[in-house]
């Protein structure tokens, strides 16, 4: 017989993790009765970020800085985060201009996570910006794209003026590229677990959620023709033949979002690309790795004012 308290005692199943281990025999299920529905459904996913709770570390790092809002030329509000010396000259903060770095978050990303560049990029003489992109962090809206990425880096990066580099994460590190070929202008920039190939991409995620080859595609041709831009068009590889900025790439050995193959193809095509290549930290532990915020520092050096 089972007592009231044993049974009680039993460990109950979380829903959430029973829907998470429900959702490959869904994505299978509607690959097979229907590809086309089963492709809006993953390019909705495709473009959707999941936002998560703001780590203590990361609120402190944007604590340290100064936010105000940017609106783009769209009306859509920007929240903007400048890290920048506090030393005070004769009483009054210095607010001459400064060798300007850039930071650019990566899908499902925040300005937060970037933030443990900012100190030691301050303290070589630099003035440090990075902002959340829509749909991400405190940024308001609910789809993103990496087209749509590479857009407000472009008119981010301009409003800034001329950079003295970027320091940029995951598919934030693609639209750097992307922006790059099309004229955006820093003298170097740091790359960390760039994605090289969103179309390679798109059809590894497809395998993991559990759809078919056949719904990547389809997914991949909705989201071309929303934005009228070809997946191909963004090639990092492609893309990165015809730069001239020397880049620092960074890439761990255990990244299971990006293979390290394809980062390998990137910096070989890079004519001034250096990739130096970590172990154990995986896509995300990057950011906040100690040795990797050390390289990108020591990789910009003291600025050379302009």
């Amino acid at each position: 017989m089972t007592t009231a308290s044993s049974s009680g005692s039993r460990p109950r199943r979380r829903p959430a993790a029973s829907v998470f281990k429900a959702i490959p025999l869904i994505a299978r299920g509607f690959s097979l009765l229907s590809p086309g529905l089963a492709a809006r459904l993953f390019a909705y996913l495709f473009t959707r970020p999941m936002r998560q709770k703001l780590p203590r570390h990361e609120r402190e790092w944007l604590l340290q800085s100064s936010g105000r809002p940017l609106r783009l030329a769209s009306g859509f509000l920007l929240p903007l985060y400048e890290w920048r010396s506090s030393r005070l000259a004769a009483g009054v903060r210095d607010e001459a201009p400064l060798p300007t770095i850039l930071l650019v978050h990566g899908f499902g990303g925040r300005a937060g996570q970037m933030g443990g560049f900012a100190a030691p990029l301050v303290a070589a003489g630099y003035r440090v910006v990075s902002f959340d992109a829509p749909a991400h962090g405190a940024a308001a809206g609910t789809r993103s794209s990496l087209p749509e990425m590479l857009e407000v880096t472009k008119e981010v990066a301009d409003r800034l003026g001329p950079l003295a580099g970027v320091v940029a994460h995951s598919n934030g590190a693609s639209a750097v590229i992307a922006a790059l070929a099309q004229g955006l202008r820093a003298d170097r920039v740091a790359l960390l677990a760039p994605m090289p190939d969103l179309e390679s991409y798109i059809s590894r995620l497809a395998t993991q959620i559990g759809f078919s080859q056949q719904v990547a595609v389809l997914a991949q041709d909705r989201v071309e023709r929303r934005f009228d831009l070809p997946f191909g068009a963004l090639k990092g590889s492609t893309l990165a033949a015809q730069l001239s900025q020397p880049a620092l790439i960074l890439q761990d050995s255990a990244d299971k979002i990006v293979p390290l193959s394809e980062v390998e193809t990137l910096a070989a095509a890079w004519p001034g690309a250096e990739l130096q290549v970590t172990a154990g930290l995986g896509h995300n532990r990057l950011l906040r790795d100690a040795g990797a915020i050390a390289a990108v520092a020591a990789y910009f050096g003291a600025p050379t004012l302009r």
